[in-house]
């Protein structure tokens, strides 16, 4: 039993904090380049994802939108690295 609310309370606490994740700190920490994985392991499951077919070229272009009550970042990979990102996150 004590296991089991251990574990709950790990997962409850991993809840709350990510929705702190959504700064502007952390956003500054996103660099050109990275990994979407790397992008999700900084600032979390983003709140929109899309990705479509690069005409011509070739490859994937995925676009990650974070939102919180006060912003909104998109984040434009381009063959899962980092190529473009757009916004801020205000207090």
């Amino acid at each position: 039993m004590r296991y089991v609310l251990c574990a709950a309370l790990s997962l409850l606490l991993l809840g709350c904090g990510s929705a702190l994740t959504l700064n502007q700190q952390n956003l500054d920490k996103v660099q050109t380049d990275m990994s979407q994985n790397d992008v999700r392991a900084i600032l979390g499951a983003p709140t929109e994802s899309k990705t479509d077919p690069i005409p011509i070229v070739g490859g994937t272009q995925t676009t990650y939108t974070y939102r919180n009550d006060h912003s909104e970042v998109v984040i434009v990979f381009k063959n899962d690295q980092v190529k473009e990102k757009h916004g801020n996150f205000g207090q």
